[in-house]
């Protein structure tokens, strides 16, 4: 992935909420939790952090995820 890629991914999903696609059986874990991208790392995956008691990072292909529209 081009460091170009890299910074536009970074731009539209960097401190944005999100959720995931609960239909990813690796995600099922997720299903529900809301969560805020940290940054996107170098191989293109969105770093979030889920609300709730698990605080550790997991990546996350940007393609699972959808953004959570503001209030």
């Amino acid at each position: 992935m081009s460091s170009m890629e890299i910074e536009r991914l970074k731009r539209q999903y960097a401190g944005k909420r999100v959720v995931v696609d609960a239909r990813r059986p690796e995600l099922t874990r997720l299903a529900g939790l809301p969560g805020r991208v940290v940054t996107v790392n170098c191989n293109g995956a969105a770093l979030v952090q889920f609300d709730g008691s698990d605080t550790s990072w997991h990546d996350i292909d940007p393609k699972f995820l959808k953004l959570e529209l503001s209030p």
